[in-house]
C-alpha cells in the first residue's frame, strides 16, 4: 500500500536534497541485496605438464559447505572436463584407466586423482596424478601434479541420462583369503539398504533401496556425484560414501563395500 501526503514544494526539495546526502549521489538507491561470494571457485593455475590448460572451476553463488571426503572428490570431478569420468575400474577398461583418493585434514580436503593409459589391466603404462585441496567452503586449489604426460580425451557425453548402478557388498566372508579366490568366500551382497545420491553441492538427487541383489540404480544426468549409504545390519564398520562422475548417455557402476569383520 502507498500512502501519497500533499507536501509544499519547497519541503520536498528539501527532503530530496536530504536523501542525495544520505545515499551519497543523487539519484542513486542504496543496495540493501547481501553480497554473495561465489564458491567453488579456483585461482588460475599454469599449465599443467599434461599439456591441456585446466579449465576454471564452475562458480555458483549458492554458498556450499563441504562435509565430507566424497563431496570433496565429486566438487574436484565437476571442476575440470578431464575429470568427466572417475570411478571404478571395471571390465573392459584395459587401455585406460581413473580413480581418486581424497583425505580430511586440519582446514578441508585433499583429493588426488589419478589417470592412466596403455595395459591398464596390470598397471598402466603411462600415468599422471593431480593434488587438489578443497576448503570446507569448497574452494578447489591445484597443489601439485607428476607423472607421465598424458593426452586425456574428454568425453563429451550425450544428452541422454547416465545409468548409475550402485553396488553394496559385505566382506570378508571366509576367515581365511584363498589364490585363486574361492567363488564361495566372494563378498555377499547386502539387501534392503538406503542409499543416496548427491550432487557436488550436496543437494539429494536420488533416494533408493537396494533390492535382494544387493544393488540401487539411477537414471540421472551425466555429471560427478556421490552416493551415501546407510547403515547396515550384520557388519562391523559403517560403510563410506563413495564420488564417482559419468558422462550423460554413458553408464557407471560403484561398488560400496562394508567390513563384516571376518578375520
Amino acid at each position: 500500500m502507498v500512502i501519497r501526503q500533499q507536501i509544499p514544494a519547497i519541503a520536498a526539495l528539501a527532503i530530496a536534497l536530504l536523501a542525495g546526502c544520505t545515499t551519497g549521489s543523487p539519484g542513486s538507491t542504496p543496495s540493501t541485496t547481501p553480497r554473495t561470494t561465489p564458491v567453488a571457485t579456483r585461482p588460475t593455475s599454469p599449465v599443467p605438464s599434461s599439456g591441456v590448460t585446466p579449465v576454471p572451476t564452475r562458480v555458483t553463488s549458492r554458498p556450499v559447505r563441504v562435509s565430507s571426503r566424497a563431496q570433496a572428490a565429486a566438487l574436484v570431478f565437476a571442476s575440470d572436463p578431464r575429470f568427466g569420468s572417475v570411478g571404478e575400474d571395471g571390465p573392459g577398461r584395459v587401455e585406460e584407466s581413473s580413480s581418486y583418493q581424497a583425505s580430511e585434514n586440519g582446514d578441508g580436503y585433499s583429493v588426488s586423482i589419478t589417470m592412466g593409459s596403455g595395459d591398464c589391466q596390470s598397471s598402466c603404462t603411462n600415468q599422471h596424478t593431480w593434488n587438489y585441496s578443497v576448503s570446507r567452503a569448497a574452494v578447489i586449489q591445484l597443489v601439485s601434479e607428476q607423472g607421465d604426460k598424458l593426452d586425456v580425451p574428454i568425453e563429451q557425453g550425450t544428452n541422454d541420462p547416465a545409468e548409475v548402478t550402485v553396488r553394496l557388498r559385505a566382506g570378508p566372508v571366509c576367515p581365511v583369503e584363498r589364490n585363486p579366490p574361492d567363488p564361495s568366500c566372494a563378498a555377499r551382497p547386502v539387501p534392503g539398504v538406503e542409499v543416496v545420491l548427491r550432487d557436488p553441492s550436496g543437494t539429494e538427487v536420488g533416494r533408493a533401496t537396494s533390492g535382494d541383489d544387493g544393488n540401487v540404480s539411477f537414471m540421472v544426468p551425466g555429471g560427478a556425484y556421490y552416493v551415501e549409504p546407510a547403515t547396515a545390519p550384520d557388519v562391523l564398520r559403517q560403510a563410506q560414501a563413495q564420488a564417482f562422475s559419468v558422462p550423460g548417455g554413458r553408464s557407471a557402476t560403484v561398488t560400496i563395500e562394508y567390513d563384516t569383520g571376518i578375520r
